[in-house]
């Protein structure tokens, strides 16, 4: 089965993708307020993720939910 999961908290994001039966990772770690870093696969280079899923992935969301999340005094034991 191919899907997306995507958990976001005020601490970041882990957003996972499953092709054919394959699990590529991707986490955000917010550092403060507009501040982001990066851990895990890099969807850019994953072989079996199509351009056009890889177009959707390569959004700002996750992030722009975990930063408001934040800003909102995100509760630190998430």
């Amino acid at each position: 089965m191919n899907k997306v999961n995507l958990q976001v908290t005020s601490k970041g994001w882990e957003l996972t993708v499953t092709i054919d039966d394959k699990e590529y990772t991707e986490i955000g770690k917010m550092n403060r307020p507009g501040s982001a870093t990066h851990e895990g696969v890099d969807f850019e280079f994953i072989e079996e993720i199509p351009d056009d899923l890889y177009d959707a992935l390569n959004s700002f969301f996750p992030f722009e939910i975990a930063d408001a999340l934040m800003e909102l005094g995100g509760n630190e034991n998430e």
